[in-house]
């Protein structure tokens, strides 16, 4: 009988506990604060069929409750008060269910927007591992001394890894000048050439703008190689943001200078895609023509050939 009560015992410690849901965004601050715990918000609405999803499959989920467990949980109905309603709309209006992962003072490390148990809980239990073992031990670093490159690198990897560009990208940016200042304009190459094929894999092109263009102040012979990718991910940037005029004279500049570049069939794709968004018919085809003739064998020749019939059309 002792047998069975202790193995009914140690199953109950080992079920996960129900998650402690807060209702207010700023005392769960000042717990995450005391406790030096993460803060985690979660817009909710029960009249959403995601959101009730998300409630009876998501939540209870085993792996989830494990990993929310370990921080402070606030869960907030956009519709609600006009307080909750303003802090909806200070994290971007996103439709519910979607969920902020902050530090204790409330700083934004990562979005996680999935509603499968198998993709929220990992980014959850991430969110944890890179505030502690890599942000927090960076961001006391250089409290002491903000010239420290290398922690700054630290920050932008960590941020890198929780689908946060804007904060990577601030800190790569930051380590950057911190080379230029210290008179390592080698350094700093090395650490832009990384930082963009990173961003690369992760489309990230308004992110890494700013590093591009350092690309052409500290090397502007084009010693690095670096020229002609810098130039083209400051078109793809153009593009992206619906600048396309601007987008045009970036791309134009960079295909006469770097005509050899080992990208510029890319270079030439942006290139006709600006004039194409830009309503010049006629340039775009003459620039989708140059790929197809130039790079026979690439697989931008076979888009640039599917432009050129829509435009014919």
């Amino acid at each position: 009988m002792g047998r069975i009560i202790l193995a009914a015992v140690l199953a109950l410690s080992l079920t996960p506990q129900e998650i402690k849901w807060k209702t207010n965004w700023n005392e769960a601050l000042k717990e995450a604060k005391a406790t030096k715990k993460l803060a985690i918000l979660v817009f909710f609405n029960k009249g959403l069929k995601d959101c009730q999803k998300f409630e009876a499959e998501t939540l209870p989920n085993p792996a989830v409750v494990s990993a929310l467990q370990q921080h402070i949980c606030v869960k907030i109905d956009p519709e609600g008060t006009d307080e909750e309603n303003a802090l909806w709309q200070k994290f971007g209006q996103a439709r519910p269910p979607m969920t902020y992962v902050c530090d204790p003072d409330g700083k934004l490390l990562t979005t996680v927007s999935a509603l499968k148990a198998e993709f929220f809980a990992g980014p959850i239990a991430s969110a944890g591992s890179a505030y502690f073992n890599k942000i927090q031990p960076a961001r006391e670093a250089l409290a002491k001394n903000p010239d420290q490159a290398d922690k700054l690198v630290l920050l932008g990897e960590a941020y890198e890894k929780l689908n946060n560009p804007e904060e990577s990208a601030a800190a790569y940016n930051k380590a950057v000048d911190v080379l230029i200042k210290k008179g390592d304009k080698a350094g700093a190459l090395k650490l832009i050439e990384a930082q963009l094929a990173s961003y690369y894999d992760a489309k990230w092109y308004v992110p890494a703008r700013a590093s591009c263009q350092k690309v052409a102040e500290i090397d502007p012979a084009d010693g690095s190689k670096l020229g002609a990718k810098a130039a083209w991910i400051i078109g793809m940037a153009d593009c992206k943001e619906g600048k396309f005029p601007h987008a045009v004279t970036v791309m134009k500049a960079a295909c006469d200078r770097f005509k050899d570049a080992p990208n510029m069939d890319q270079m030439l794709f942006t290139l006709g895609s600006a004039y194409m968004y830009s309503r010049d018919k006629e340039n775009a085809i003459a620039v989708f023509e140059e790929i197809v003739k130039k790079y026979p064998n690439s697989e931008t020749k076979n888009i640039a050939q599917l432009q050129i019939d829509k435009l014919r059309k």
